[in-house]
């Protein structure tokens, strides 16, 4: 089978979904992409390509936006191609859509991207599973979707450590490695002092961004919610939250990182709260626990200006 598979490339689970297309049974060529540049990438992709030649077109962990998802609705030939994977609880209303599978959730289990590629994969006899995939599958879920720290598992944000720090190309040689040589989920030496440096630098980094923080109270569909906004660099963006839980002084709801490296908003909730509803006001999409909007957002602007 030969594949074009287009996935998120600012996170290990769209980095997962890579990893197993690599162990899979299929040929395929990978277009990497961020949160809110899929719709063009899919387009000017398809422009390009000679789409005759791939059997299947499969999206993971993101889905298109409404009219893109329309146009290769209309395309007989497209829409028998297309498979979307996603697990964002914002693109459920999508699932009207054949070719579209949203699962944020099944068993009571949080879904993933990589571990709804590979139960896709595996249904349709595209891959051996094995206790190593098992593993890497596992882990890449239970960060994703935050399991991980109600289970400390901190393996799996050793994981994130690495692709944060060394990049994709380095992440993806480390896990076909790992998948390709032994039956487990093991670091070496290098990428064990890796995530030591990591660590080391954390905490005084975050308490400097803290130190600075702008409270906002927001209030969307009649609800309020108290959000901390920071200026953050992208690989923060998941501890930032762990630190404040420990010591949540301002009392906030969420927090806001605005990226100094990237044009998104990342939020996280401190409290009980929905997260993915303040995204959603400016312009974006995730989970509860975890979302993200364009910083060039209209209603976002006024934020923007408080700093």
């Amino acid at each position: 089978m030969k594949v074009l598979l287009f996935t998120h490339e600012q996170n290990i689970d769209g980095l997962g979904c890579a990893s197993l297309a690599e162990t899979a049974k299929i040929e395929y060529k990978l277009v990497l992409s961020k949160t809110f540049e899929l719709d063009e990438k899919i387009n000017t992709t398809l422009d390009k390509e000679d789409i005759s030649s791939y059997d299947k077109i499969i999206v993971t962990d993101l889905c298109p936006k409404e009219e893109t998802l329309k146009m290769i609705a209309k395309d007989e030939t497209l829409s028998k191609k297309f498979e979307v994977l996603d697990h964002h609880k914002t693109a459920e209303e999508f699932n009207c859509f054949d070719f579209v599978t949203v699962v944020s959730e099944e068993a009571s289990i949080k879904e993933s991207g990589t571990s709804l590629f590979y139960k896709y994969l595996k249904n349709n006899n595209l891959i051996d599973r094995s206790d190593v995939l098992d593993e890497f599958v596992e882990l890449t879920r239970q960060y994703d979707t935050w399991d991980w720290y109600k289970n400390k598992n901190y393996l799996a944000r050793k994981l994130h450590i690495i692709f944060e720090t060394q990049g994709i190309d380095f992440y993806l040689s480390m896990i076909n490695r790992i998948i390709t040589s032994s039956n487990k989920v093991v670091l070496n030496e290098e990428e064990e002092l890796i995530v030591a440096e990591f660590d080391r630098i954390l905490l005084e980094e975050i308490n400097k961004m803290l130190d600075i923080m702008i409270v906002e109270t927001l209030n969307i569909k009649d609800n309020n919610f108290k959000v901390g906004y920071i200026k953050s660099l992208y690989k923060y963006r998941n501890d930032v939250a762990d630190v404040i839980k420990d010591n949540n002084k301002n009392d906030i709801d969420a927090i806001g990182m605005i990226m100094e490296d990237r044009d998104s908003v990342s939020y996280r909730s401190i409290k009980d709260v929905d997260v993915s509803v303040i995204a959603e006001y400016f312009g974006g999409s995730g989970h509860k626990n975890a979302a993200s909007n364009p910083q060039d957002n209209e209603n976002f602007k006024y934020i923007l200006k408080l700093f």
